[in-house]
């Protein structure tokens, strides 16, 4: 457990014994009655980069908030994904998700979909380290809310949010207030192991001016895959662990300085993928198994330093937001059985020996952004901003040759192959937007937004299948137009109607490739665009116990940048066009008195329109890991029990539907693999009186074999490799305010 971690636990745990204690005779009467769930929740979200209500925002916006991500103990983009219409997950393991969208995922290597924590974007905005697999996939732990915006975000958020954006919104210190909450979670998972965490936050108020925060969780996460052959059990299990420091300060009302710090570090033993039949899908070996010859660790670490000052002035406000973010990823994987052409395996080409890949990303990254707002207005609203990054990154690789079946290096035989990438990317832009009150009923936002970047990338090569060791760089540069317009209707105080038209782009960059490459080898690819035409409603109904929050959307991408194999050189390159068109729709309804049901549901149409023949892509193929339907039931019913305790009954049902794979991910038959739908079915109960509170969890009910990805190569055989949920999990939490 790091520094920050243990500091948060202990501080929270001390702080709540004594506190508890003494006040153990009067909590009863202190507790809060079950709460009135006569009406939903109000929510407010800052999708728009100010405060506003979810259902007064023109865009398609999902918010879930921090309390009740932690009640149904969903901890990571795999436990809340069903619960976001139109998103939807490539992961092979923890740590290596991909984020798409409405359908936006081609399998670049760059992300379509931006990720950030408060102010601050997160990961790389190049597609030169891995960002669409190393997503920043941070903890829920006391969070205020997920918000998840769907649709181009250019305009605000600038590159890499063309699909759409993912926004961890932290919870704030609160000045004047002392109090925390303290968890501890135990869990087991069917045919593995048992993992267990403990959590704890403390507010602490310095003076009247300043306030602290600080939280941290330390997790053991259970494995479920075996490897007969290695005689491992559950060897895929590991340990997560994490922090968040947050400093607030208030010298006058109308001054605020949040300095915040936040710190994740997750390892694993080994992958969970399983090895299948690649036609059948039907375990190569037995259920829940993998073989490799060598253990496949890996580690990924998150860290983000933030500093926003907000200044009110009365007729406009200043906000600065400064960040500095760390991402270091370490891969070690067993290469073996890799297929590097049709039927032939790493291993076959080595002539028996086998290989392991070691892949390590360092990503620095700083961020500054300045933005004026005017005043709230009947008539007139603008906003107007300045931000610049600059990343540096560092990609690693190192190819080894290992005797088979040991599993270790060939003692005297040089690395087969080293290759180091490193880059530097540099983006300034200007943004500003503003909003038309027309009439009282209805205004107009419109935005607009330019940005330029500068890149460079060195790539050196060396080892014993590079006849000379060789270096060079690549320059490139590229700038950017993205608008977005909304035109925002409210036909009364419950009800809207709104019209929004958005684009956005992820940005180009350098193929770094050797001074021999052919012509035909493409030495940039361009920025990749998306534009966005949405038709909205949002209504609160029924004295506020029914809200429908529905869309109509249609996506035109064009340029889509694909990784292509252009006469035996990788790169990053640009093809064709797509297009997904469809509906999601969120509904809440109160049909009786603490009664609460949720229903979420997306239909995505995601298709090329025209041929990607560098992935061997045809006109009408769709785009990979989209589901034509997705949906997602809640309902949690609660009730007086005794005295201040009221107990509570919930249910979750999720539907992923079939799914293609990534173009040409079948090397030896067709291009695409379709995936099969699956279930999965969650229930939790417990007792609750606002101080303490009890639940039993489980998670995958059905001990569902859903996939989440597929490589058709990688298991011994020829066979391919899944990753799955994770099977039926069974826990309990214990909880506590003070």
């Amino acid at each position: 457990m790091n520094s920050i971690c243990k500091l948060a636990v202990l501080a929270s745990l001390g702080a709540i014994l004594p506190f508890l204690s003494q006040q153990s005779r009067s909590a009863a009467a202190a507790a809060a009655q079950p709460s009135d769930n006569d009406a939903l929740t109000t929510i407010i979200v800052t999708a728009e980069k100010k405060e506003e209500k979810l259902k007064d925002v023109p865009m398609s916006i999902t918010a879930l908030s921090g309390n009740s991500l932690n009640n149904l103990q969903y901890r990571d983009f795999s436990d809340y994904a069903a619960m976001v219409p139109g998103l939807s997950l490539v992961s092979g393991q923890p740590g290596l998700t991909t984020l798409s969208l409405r359908g936006q995922n081609a399998g670049g290597v760059g992300s379509t979909v931006a990720v950030y924590i408060d102010e601050s974007p997160f990961g790389s905005s190049s597609a030169l380290l891995n960002g669409s697999i190393l997503s920043g996939d941070f903890d829920t732990w006391d969070l205020q809310r997920v918000e998840v915006l769907r649709g181009p975000q250019g305009t605000l958020y600038g590159a890499n949010s063309e699909g759409g954006l993912l926004k961890f919104v932290t919870a704030p210190p609160v000045l004047g207030s002392f109090s925390g909450q303290a968890e501890v979670t135990g869990e087991s998972v069917a045919h593995g192991a048992d993992g267990a965490d403990v959590r704890g936050v403390v507010n602490l108020p310095i003076g009247d001016k300043i306030a602290l925060r600080i939280g941290g969780f330390d997790q053991d996460v259970a494995g479920y895959v075996d490897d007969p052959s290695r005689k491992m059990t559950a060897f895929n299990g590991g340990h997560k662990y994490g922090g968040r420091a947050s400093l607030l300060f208030q010298p006058i009302d109308s001054l605020t300085i949040r300095l915040t710090g936040t710190s994740q570090q997750s390892n694993y033993n080994g992958t969970p993928d399983v090895g299948v039949n690649p036609v059948t899908f039907r375990p190569a070996t037995g259920d829940l198994q993998q073989e490799r010859f060598a253990n496949q660790p890996s580690s990924f670490q998150y860290k983000n330093y933030n500093a926003t000052i907000n200044w009110d002035a009365g007729p406009f406000s200043i906000l600065s937001t400064t960040t500095y973010g760390v991402l270091n990823s370490d891969l070690f994987s067993d290469d073996t059985n890799v297929q590097i052409a049709p039927g032939v395996t790493f291993q076959a080409a080595l002539g028996g020996l086998g290989a392991t890949l070691d892949n390590l990303v360092d990503l620095k990254k700083f961020t500054q952004e300045v933005r004026v707002s005017s005043a709230a207005s009947n008539f007139i609203e603008w906003q107007v901003g300045g931000y610049f990054t600059r990343e540096q990154g560092h990609l690693f690789q190192h190819l080894v040759a290992i005797d088979v079946p040991a599993g270790t290096p060939v003692v005297g035989l040089p690395v087969l192959e080293f290759a180091s990438l490193d880059s530097v990317y540099k983006e300034s832009s200007g943004f500003g937007n503003v909003t038309v009150h027309i009439i009282p009923q209805f205004d107009i936002q419109a935005g607009g937004r330019y940005s330029k970047n500068e890149q460079v990338a060195t790539e050196s090569l060396s080892g014993l299948l590079v006849p000379a060791p060789i270096s060079f760089s690549t320059p490139s540069s590229g700038h950017v137009w993205t608008y977005s317009a909304a035109p925002r209707w409210h036909i009364d105080s419950d009800n809207m109607v709104y019209f929004r038209w958005a684009t956005g782009f992820r940005p180009g960059g350098p193929n770094a490739l050797p001074p021999g490459a052919p012509p035909d080898v493409p030495r940039q690819f361009g920025a990749d665009r998306t534009s966005n035409f949405e038709l909205g409603i949002k209504s609160t109904l029924l004295e506020g116990r029914l809200s429908i929050d529905a869309a109509l959307f249609h996506v035109d991408w064009t340029n889509i940048q694909l990784l292509e194999i252009v006469n035996a050189n990788g790169v990053n390159g640009n093809g064709g066009k797509a297009r997904s068109q469809g509906l999601e729709w969120a509904l809440g309804y109160v049909p009786i008195h603490g009664l609460t049901l949720q229903w979420t549901a997306a239909y995505t149409d995601a298709k090329l329109t025209t041929d990607a023949p560098g992935v061997k892509g045809l006109t009408g193929d769709r785009l990979p890991y989209a589901p034509k339907w997705s949906t997602s039931v809640d309902g949690e019913y609660d009730a007086p029990a005794f005295a201040q305790w009221k107990y509570f009954v919930g249910a979750t049902w999720s539907l992923v539907g079939n799914r293609s794979t990534d173009f040409g991910s079948d090397p030896t038959m067709k291009t695409q693999v379709s995936l099969p739908s699956y279930n999965t079915y969650g229930a939790r109960a417990g007792l609750d009186n606002d101080r303490y509170r009890v639940t039993l969890y489980a998670k995958n009910l059905s001990d569902s074999r859903g996939i989440t990805s597929y490589s058709a190569s990688g298991a011994p055989g020829l066979n391919g490799s899944i990753g799955v949920t994770q099977p039926r999990t069974v826990g309990v939490t214990l909880s506590a305010k003070f």
